[in-house]
C-alpha cells in the first residue's frame, strides 16, 4: 500500500453511458480521485462544488455533521461526508481513532488530519458548511436521430414511426450545440446519438461525428460521443468504426434470456429471442475487438428480479459497466401496470444484485451504476437539465429532456439555446430546496432523484422522491460494496 493511502482510503468515479447526462466532477476539492464520470440512463447535472464555512475560529476543527459511518472488517470504517468531494473513504484504525477524536475541537497536526479535512470530515469550528456549486464543464447534448426501432419495449417513450434526422437538421443540430458551448464557455461537449435505434441510420451518426470533430478542433472545445444502442443488429464495420474514432457504445440489457425478451422483444414479434442477439453482439463482435460497452438495465417491476443476473453477467464476468436505472412512467407506458415500481421487490432484487457484487468484488470502480440517479460525487442537481443539457428532436427543436421530445421549448436551433431550455415547464431544483431533501445525510449524492418522476407523483418540484426510501435503503449497502472494494485494490485483507 502507498503511502499516500497509508490512512484514508479514497475511492474513484469512471464514466459510464446511458441514455441521459450525468455531473461533472462533483467538488472542486479533490483526494486521490480519479478524473473519470460514470454514464447513466441520464443528463448528469451540475459541475463542481467549492467548500467555504461560514464564522468560525481560525485553525480549530472539529467533526463535519451528518457524516454516514459504516463497520468494515478488521476494524476499519467507511465514512461518507455530505459535503466529501468525490464520494465514500474507507478510514484504518489510526484515522478512525483520530477523527474520533476531534470530537473536542482542536488544530490540525499532521498527514492524518489533512487528509480528514480534504475529504470534509472536520471543518473549522463554529462554523457552517458553504457548499457552492460550481460551473459545469461539459454540454451534453441528446442527437435523436430517429423514431425507428427493430425493438417494441414496453416503456419506451418514444412514439415509433419511420421518421428520421435529415443531414441538414442533424448538421444544424451539432453547430447549434457547439456554438452554445462557446457561449457559455464549456470546455467539453459530449453527444449522445439516441431514437429509437440510431445505429439504424449510421451513415448520419458518422457525418455528424465528423462536423462535430471539425468544430471541437476549430473551437478548442473537447469531445465526447456515446451511441446508444439495443445491440441487436450492429454491423461490424459500425463497430470498428466506434473504435478506430473512440466513440463509444452503450447497450441496453434488461435482464438474462426470457426476462429480456419479454421487455425487449422485436417489433410485432412477442417474446422473441432478442437476448442471443444481444449476447452474440458483444461476445463474438464487440469484445474481440477490443470494445467495451456500457451496459445499462432499465429496472422494473417485471425484471427486478433479474438484476443480480445481469451483474452477474455483465460485471461480474465480462467486467463490463454496468448501470441499474429505474424504470419512469411516461404517456405510452401508463398502460402497463405491471411495469411500476414495487418498493420491497425493487429493494429485494437490487440487495440480490449487490450479493452477487460482493461475493465476486471486481477491482474497477462500479459505485456510480449500482443505484439509479445516484452519483457518488456530490451534486446540487440530479440532472443537467436547465443547466448543461440540451435535447434536439429529428425535425430540429430543442426540448429540456428526452421524455419530453412531444414538448419542445424552441421550434428553431437558433440563438442561445440553455436560456430557452432553463425557461422550459419542468423544474430541475437545487437538492437544498426540497422538502425533506435538506438535512438528509444522502442530499448530494441523489439530489432529490428524477424530477420528472416526482412531478408525476406529487404535482411538486420541490420534493423528494418517491423512491426515497428505496435509495436511503439501498444506498448504504451499495456504499458499503465500494468501501470492500478500496480495501481489496489496496491489499487489505477483507475477512
Amino acid at each position: 500500500m502507498s503511502k499516500k493511502t497509508s490512512y484514508v482510503l479514497v475511492g474513484s468515479a469512471v464514466e459510464r453511458d446511458d441514455d441521459c447526462a450525468c455531473p461533472d466532477r462533483a467538488f472542486v476539492l479533490t483526494f486521490a480521485a480519479t478524473d473519470a464520470v460514470e454514464e447513466n440512463d441520464c443528463a448528469c447535472s451540475d459541475g463542481g462544488f467549492a467548500l467555504a464555512s461560514a464564522g468560525g475560529h481560525a485553525g480549530i476543527f472539529t467533526q463535519t455533521p451528518q457524516v454516514h459511518t459504516q463497520p468494515l472488517p478488521g476494524n476499519n470504517q467507511l465514512v461518507l461526508s455530505p459535503f466529501a468531494p468525490a464520494g465514500p473513504s474507507v478510514l484504518l484504525p489510526a484515522a478512525w481513532e483520530r477523527w474520533q477524536s476531534f470530537i473536542q475541537p482542536q488544530p490540525l497536526v499532521g498527514e492524518i488530519d489533512r487528509q480528514l479535512l480534504a475529504q470534509a470530515l472536520i471543518h473549522p469550528t463554529g462554523t457552517v458548511p458553504l457548499p457552492t456549486p460550481g460551473d459545469a464543464e461539459t454540454l451534453t447534448a441528446w442527437l435523436h436521430v430517429t423514431n425507428a426501432c427493430s425493438l417494441e419495449c414496453p416503456y419506451c417513450y418514444v412514439n415509433k414511426s419511420s421518421a428520421r434526422m435529415s443531414e441538414t437538421v442533424g448538421l444544424q443540430a451539432v453547430a447549434a450545440v457547439f456554438d452554445t458551448a462557446r457561449r457559455h464557455g464549456f470546455r467539453r461537449v459530449k453527444l449522445k446519438y439516441a431514437g429509437g435505434e440510431a445505429t439504424l441510420h449510421f451513415r448520419l451518426v458518422q457525418r455528424l461525428h465528423q462536423r462535430a470533430i471539425e468544430l471541437a478542433t476549430k473551437m478548442g472545445i473537447g469531445l465526447r460521443e456515446v451511441v446508444l444502442s439495443n445491440g441487436v443488429g450492429l454491423r461490424e464495420e459500425d463497430a470498428r468504426w466506434m473504435r478506430d474514432e473512440g466513440v463509444k457504445l452503450m447497450i441496453s440489457l434488461d435482464g438474462i434470456g426470457e426476462l429480456h425478451n419479454r421487455l425487449r422483444p422485436l417489433k410485432g414479434k412477442p417474446g422473441t429471442d432478442t437476448f442471443s442477439r444481444v449476447a452474440h453482439t458483444i461476445d463474438n463482435l464487440l469484445l474481440p475487438l477490443g470494445i467495451r460497452p456500457d451496459i445499462t438495465m432499465t429496472v422494473t417491476g417485471i425484471n427486478a428480479g433479474g438484476a443480480a443476473d445481469v451483474a452477474r453477467w455483465s460485471l461480474i464476468e465480462r467486467g463490463l459497466p454496468t448501470s441499474f436505472n429505474f424504470y419512469r412512467q411516461n404517456g405510452l407506458s401508463a398502460s402497463w401496470t405491471d411495469l411500476q415500481l414495487e418498493e420491497q421487490a425493487i429493494i429485494d432484487g437490487m440487495l440480490a444484485a449487490y450479493a452477487v457484487i460482493e461475493a465476486n468484488l471486481p477491482t474497477q470502480p462500479f459505485l456510480n451504476g449500482l443505484l439509479d440517479r445516484v452519483q457518488t460525487e456530490a451534486h446540487a442537481h440530479t440532472c443537467g437539465v436547465g443547466l448543461s443539457y440540451l435535447v434536439m428532436t429529428h425535425t430540429g427543436k430543442v426540448a429540456q429532456c428526452q421524455m419530453h421530445l412531444d414538448a419542445p421549448v424552441s421550434d428553431n436551433l437558433t440563438g442561445d439555446l440553455l436560456p430557452m431550455v432553463a425557461g422550459g415547464p419542468l423544474r430541475n431544483v437545487a437538492v437544498d430546496t426540497k422538502e425533506g431533501c435538506r438535512h438528509c445525510e444522502f442530499r448530494y449524492r441523489c439530489s432529490g432523484g428524477c424530477p420528472l418522476e416526482t412531478y408525476r407523483a406529487t404535482g411538486r418540484w420541490d420534493i423528494q422522491s418517491p423512491n426515497c426510501r428505496i435509495y436511503k435503503t439501498l444506498y448504504p449497502a451499495a456504499l458499503r460494496l465500494e468501501g470492500l472494494r478500496l480495501l481489496k485494490v489496496n491489499g487489505i485483507p477483507l475477512a
